[in-house]
């Protein structure tokens, strides 16, 4: 008796395999890459040298600004006696110990660039003008730049001023002079041959106080005006007026004293505060 074993069928598929790309870049690819790469670093290097002497021409700009200034506010130090041209430019020694040896025809920075400085000095009234001009040596990114400052340094001996009086003028009218006085409103000028308005004259030479007849204005004539005066430095006038608008009992309003030395014109407010 055979005995018979069932077995399972196996079924076998031949299926195609599937490729993968390959990543990377070939070696052509490599090549053409560091060739671009090397065209346009190359074409920027004129941009990186322009940039880079730029900024040396600014730098050494910037000194010959720095000198400048530096020897302009060392000059204001100096004795006003000792600012002279020669003086200043030196070379190679001083010819007075001033300044600290600050001055002379050349400085050198920290960076080892030299610079050369000239000084103008210009007399003035009363005062020194100084023209400081800084440039650099060589041919550096710098040079054929010129830096110039200037300032006035002014003398410090006081000025003395003779003053000589002139002779007292003789041209001036100091007779038949007029003074006329005018009003806000006329009609508030109290009428009376106590009130009205007067002017107070005092000579100074003699101390005569004299006073005019009282006036007042009316509808034919709204101002008041006194005619053939005596003035002069030597007379002092006040001029009063009564207003029916004072408050305290027709105290008349008084002009400032003024000496009459023309013929003078006055207004009077004769409502003060008031509409």
């Amino acid at each position: 008796m055979h005995s018979h074993h069932d077995r399972p069928a196996t079924a076998v598929c031949n299926s195609p395999r599937i490729s993968r790309p390959q990543h990377g870049f070939s070696m052509v690819e490599l090549l053409v890459t560091i060739v671009i790469a090397g065209i346009v670093f190359a074409a920027m290097v004129p941009f990186f040298a322009n940039a880079l002497n730029a900024t040396s021409r600014d730098a050494e700009r910037n000194d010959a600004q720095n000198i400048a200034v530096d020897r302009i506010e060392q000059v204001r130090l100096l004795p006003y006696a000792s600012i002279t041209q020669p003086n200043l430019n030196y070379s190679p020694s001083p010819p007075l110990p001033f300044g600290d040896n600050r001055f002379g025809p050349v400085y050198t920075v920290a960076s080892g660039a030299i610079f050369d400085i000239a000084y103008v000095v210009e007399a003035q009234p009363d005062a020194q003008k100084v023209t400081v001009s800084v440039a650099r040596q060589g041919s550096g990114p710098g040079s054929g730049h010129t830096t110039t400052l200037s300032t006035v340094v002014k003398n410090p001996a006081p000025n003395v001023v003779v003053a000589t009086a002139g002779p007292t003028p003789t041209s001036l009218p100091t007779e038949n002079l007029s003074i006329t006085a005018s009003f806000k409103n006329w009609t508030q000028v109290v009428v009376g041959s106590s009130k009205g308005c007067f002017w107070t004259r005092v000579a100074a030479d003699t101390g005569q106080v004299v006073t005019s007849t009282h006036l007042w204005p009316d509808a034919s004539n709204q101002k008041v005006t006194w005619t053939g005066l005596t003035g002069g430095a030597n007379y002092t006038y006040t001029v009063s007026c009564y207003s029916s608008k004072w408050q305290s009992g027709n105290t008349p309003f008084v002009s400032p004293p003024f000496h009459l030395l023309k013929s003078a014109r006055l207004k009077f407010d004769t409502n003060p505060g008031g509409s």
